[in-house]
């Protein structure tokens, strides 16, 4: 097995700057292969031959991203994968019952919520065409008693005018003389 290096050790091999050699393994990730964590991190020898393309690119002045572009040609990616166990999974079942859960009570009260907002529509419309109904029975009642009143008052205005004529026609024969009345004149 190869052995593994340090920052430090990388950056002595290639005879560039420990923070530069940083820089690096920042900027392109997926690249750098790894083991340990933090201080004990160490990189797999491959991780030399990287670093030595990105030192090149930059020297040639060309893009973080014409860098890359080139390293996903030549070189594979570094994925890291974590280990599930069996706890882990038990517990995102329980949070993903827990959540369905939670979703069917909110779902459940939104149905209730809907439900007796379709009830109140329905009182309302039943309110509404009975109010309708009154309305229109209201306004039959007005008609039909405006028209009896009508009625009423053209009745009481030909017996005003026929009394009016009687009046008209008696002050006229009491003008006429004694004579023009007998002979109807």
């Amino acid at each position: 097995m190869d052995k593994l290096l340090t920052i430090a050790e990388m950056a002595k091999e290639l005879d560039i700057a420990e923070s530069t050699v940083r820089y690096y393994r920042d900027r392109f990730p997926d690249f750098m292969f790894s083991v340990g964590e933090g201080r004990k991190k160490r990189y797999r020898p491959e991780t030399v031959e990287v670093l030595r393309f990105i030192a090149e690119g930059f020297n040639r002045n060309l893009t973080a991203i014409e860098i890359e572009s080139g390293l996903s040609l030549d070189f594979s990616r570094n994925i890291e994968v974590e280990e599930e166990t069996a706890e882990p999974i038990a517990v995102a079942q329980q949070q993903s019952k827990n959540e369905l859960n939670q979703y069917a009570v909110q779902l459940q009260t939104a149905m209730e919520q809907m439900g007796s907002a379709m009830q109140i529509m329905v009182d309302q419309k039943e309110e509404i065409a009975e109010l309708r109904k009154q309305v229109a029975e209201q306004k039959q009642y007005v008609e039909e008693t405006l028209q009896q009143r009508d009625e009423r008052l053209m009745e009481s205005m030909k017996q005003f005018l026929e009394q009016k004529k009687a009046t008209a026609a008696s002050s006229d024969s009491e003008k006429k003389g004694f004579w023009a009345r007998i002979f109807n004149r």
